[in-house]
C-alpha cells in the first residue's frame, strides 16, 4: 500500500450491494474536520437489482479511478438512479461523467436538492426525483428504497436512504468518521470512538438540535447496517454509536447559555471559520445555533438571536461589500436593539474585506461589546487562523459563563468540596505542538499509571485550547516544574492567552526531541510523551500516554506541589 496515492476499495457488503471507498492516506484539506490527519474515505454504495442504483458518488479527485473501479462492477450505460445524500459542487465532475455515459441517469435527492442541481447542470428539464419522506423506489428483487430527509443548517438537503431487503441505512454524513484505513467494517468498533466523537463534535454538534430530529426519524427503522459517507461502515458498534449520538445530542441541547453563529459564504472559507468557531463554542460549553443565513429566513435569524446570550456574524466580502443575506442579518440585530448580547465578527476576503468594517463599525454604533478580536482570513483559512477561530470561540464562551456566573449567587465550599481539595499535585506545564501551532497549560492532575510501559494520566478540562492538540498519536512534553519559580509559571499559565498569542515569551526555551518545547532553566525533570487514549469523564478528557523519552534535570531540586482549599476549582 502506497499511502501517497488515492485509490478505491471495493467489496460487496449485502445481497446485490457493494461499497466503492475511495481512499485519501492524509489529510487533503483545512477544514476542522479533517485536524485529526487521518485521512478519510468517501464511501459510495451500488445496489444491483432489476433496476441499478449508486448512492453518493465522490468528488471530482476520484472521478476517474472511481469510474473505473465501477466498470469492474457493473455497465456504466445500464445505471438508473444516482441518489445525493447532500449536495456539494465537488461532486459535479463525477455527476457529469456519469452523465455523459448514462445520460437518461434519474437523480435522487430531497426538494432543495433537485433544485442544487437543476443550477448546477444548468439544464431545468434534468431528470430529477425530489423526495419530501413518504415516497418509496422499488429497484426490484425486493430492494425498495425508502427516503428520509435529515436537513439541517449545514446540509439543508440532507437525506438517508433505506433499503427495507437488505436493512442497510446510507446516512451519508451522519455516523460518519474521518479516518482511512483496510478496515471496511467496525469489527475493532471501540478504536473509532475518538474518530467518531470528534466528528461529532467539530460537525454535528452545532446542529444538534436537528440530529436529535433525525435520529428519532430513523428510530423506526430495523438497522442491520449503517453505511456511513466516510469512514468505516457500522455493523459491529452500531446500536452503541446511535446511543452515543443522542446522549452527546441531548448534552448540546441541556445547555443553559445559546450563541447564535450566523454566516455567509461564497467560497466556502467563511463556512470553514464557521465550523472552527462552532467547535469552539462547543468546547467552552454554550450551545450553537448554527445559522447559514443564504437560507434562512429573517424570522428565524430573529428567534435565534433573541434566545441567545451572543451572537457571531460571519461574512465574506465580494465586490467590496458584504452579500445581501448579511444584511438582512445585520438589520434583524439592530432592530432587536438588545445591546447587552456579546458580539463576534469573522470572514474571509480576497483583496480587501469591508464587510467586517461595515459589520463591526455598526455594531460598535449600537453599543454592542466585541467578544474577541475581529477574525479576518485571506483566501482558504490555514491551520493556524482555525485554531485562531477555536480559542476565539472558547474564549467567548467563557465570558457569557462568567457573566452568568456574577448574576448568581455562589454557594460556599461543601466539606466534600473541602475534602477533595486536600489531593495534592505536581505542578507541570504540558507542552504540546502541532505544524505551526505550539501551546502549553498549566497542569496539577497529573499521575504516574503504568509500570510497562512507563506510563501517565492527565485531566484536561473540555474548553483547554492544547486539548484538540492531543488526541491518539499526538506528542506533548511535560515540565515537572521544581520549587521555587514555579510560582512564576502558575501566574504566567494560568493568564488568559489571546487567541494565537506566545505562550513562551520570556521563558528560556528549547526544543525536546519530539518537537516539544521544554523549559530546561526550572524544570526539575521533563518527559516526553505520546498520547494513547482518551477517556471522556465529566467536564474533563482523562488522556493515558506512553512515556518515550526523559530527562532529570535538577537531581537535588524537590518537586513543586499544588494545594488547594477546595476541590471544586484549581
Amino acid at each position: 500500500m502506497n499511502e501517497n496515492l488515492r485509490d478505491v476499495q471495493v467489496l460487496p457488503i449485502a445481497t446485490n450491494t457493494t461499497v466503492l471507498r475511495s481512499r485519501s492516506w492524509t489529510r487533503q484539506r483545512f477544514e476542522i474536520e479533517y485536524a485529526l490527519a487521518r485521512g478519510t474515505t468517501s464511501n459510495s454504495y451500488v445496489i444491483q437489482a432489476d433496476k441499478i442504483a449508486i448512492i453518493d458518488p465522490p468528488a471530482e479527485t476520484f472521478t476517474e479511478i472511481y469510474k473505473e473501479a465501477l466498470r469492474r462492477c457493473l455497465e456504466l450505460e445500464s445505471i438508473d438512479y444516482v441518489i445525493i445524500g447532500h449536495f456539494n459542487p465537488n461532486r459535479m465532475a463525477t455527476l457529469r461523467a456519469l452523465m455523459e455515459i448514462a445520460p437518461d441517469v434519474t437523480f435522487v435527492t430531497t426538494v432543495i436538492g433537485a433544485n442544487y442541481l437543476k443550477t448546477a447542470f444548468s439544464n431545468p428539464n434534468l431528470k430529477v426525483l425530489a423526495m419530501r419522506g413518504k415516497e418509496t423506489l422499488d429497484l426490484g428483487k425486493g430492494h425498495v428504497l425508502k427516503f428520509i430527509p435529515t436537513p439541517s443548517p449545514r446540509w439543508t438537503e440532507g437525506l438517508c436512504t433505506y433499503d427495507q431487503q437488505t436493512q442497510i441505512l446510507y446516512t451519508d454524513k451522519l455516523f460518519s468518521a474521518h479516518v482511512c484505513g483496510d478496515e471496511i467494517f467496525d469489527e475493532d468498533w471501540g478504536k473509532f470512538k475518538e474518530d467518531q466523537r470528534y466528528y461529532y463534535d467539530s460537525v454535528m454538534a452545532p446542529n444538534a438540535v436537528h440530529i436529535k430530529a433525525a435520529l428519532e426519524k430513523i428510530s423506526d427503522y430495523q438497522l442491520r447496517m449503517i453505511a456511513t459517507g466516510h469512514g468505516p461502515l457500522l455493523r459491529y458498534g452500531l446500536i452503541e454509536l446511535v446511543k452515543f449520538y443522542k446522549e452527546w445530542s441531548q448534552s448540546q441541547t441541556e445547555r443553559d447559555i445559546k450563541v447564535a453563529l450566523l454566516y455567509a459564504s461564497a467560497y466556502g472559507n467563511t463556512a470553514t471559520l464557521a465550523q472552527a468557531i462552532a467547535l469552539g463554542l462547543t468546547k467552552g460549553g454554550v450551545a450553537v445555533e448554527l445559522m447559514n443565513c443564504e437560507f434562512a429566513e429573517p424570522e428565524e435569524i430573529k428567534d435565534a438571536v433573541e434566545k441567545s446570550e451572543g451572537f457571531i456574524i460571519g461574512s465574506p466580502t465580494i465586490g467590496g461589500h458584504a452579500p445581501t443575506p448579511i444584511h438582512t442579518v445585520l438589520g434583524t440585530v439592530l432592530s432587536i436593539g438588545d445591546n447587552n448580547k456579546l458580539a463576534g465578527v469573522f470572514g474571509s476576503y480576497g483583496w480587501s474585506g469591508e464587510a467586517f468594517d461595515l459589520i463591526e463599525g455598526k455594531l460598535k454604533e449600537a453599543g454592542f461589546k466585541l467578544g474577541f478580536e475581529t477574525i479576518r482570513a485571506r483566501f482558504k483559512p490555514s491551520d493556524k487562523i482555525l485554531k485562531n477561530c477555536e480559542e476565539s470561540a472558547i474564549d467567548f464562551a467563557q465570558t457569557l459563563k462568567r457573566a452568568r456566573k456574577l448574576r448568581l449567587p455562589q454557594p460556599s465550599a461543601s466539606p466534600v468540596e473541602q475534602a477533595v481539595g486536600r489531593i495534592v499535585g505536581s505542578v507541570c506545564v504540558i507542552t504540546a505542538q502541532q505544524g505551526e501551532i505550539s501551546t502549553a497549560m498549566m497542569g496539577a492532575w497529573v499521575s504516574q499509571a503504568t509500570f510497562n510501559p512507563p506510563g501517565l494520566t492527565i485531566a484536561i478540562a473540555k474548553e483547554r485550547a492544547i486539548e484538540s492538540l492531543l488526541h491518539s498519536g499526538s506528542k506533548f512534553a511535560l515540565n515537572i516544574l521544581a520549587e521555587g519559580k514555579h510560582q512564576e509559571y502558575m501566574k504566567h499559565f494560568r493568564k488568559n492567552f489571546a487567541p494565537g498569542e506566545d505562550r513562551f515569551a520570556g521563558f528560556v526555551t528549547t526544543t525536546a526531541d519530539n518537537g516539544c518545547v521544554v523549559f530546561v532553566e526550572d524544570d526539575t525533570a521533563y518527559l516526553e510523551c505520546t498520547v494513547s487514549k482518551r477517556m471522556e469523564c465529566g467536564d474533563h478528557w482523562v488522556i493515558y500516554a506512553t512515556i518515550d523519552n526523559g530527562k532529570l534535570i535538577k537531581p537535588d531540586a524537590t518537586t513543586a506541589m499544588h494545594h488547594r482549599k477546595s476541590g471544586s476549582f484549581y
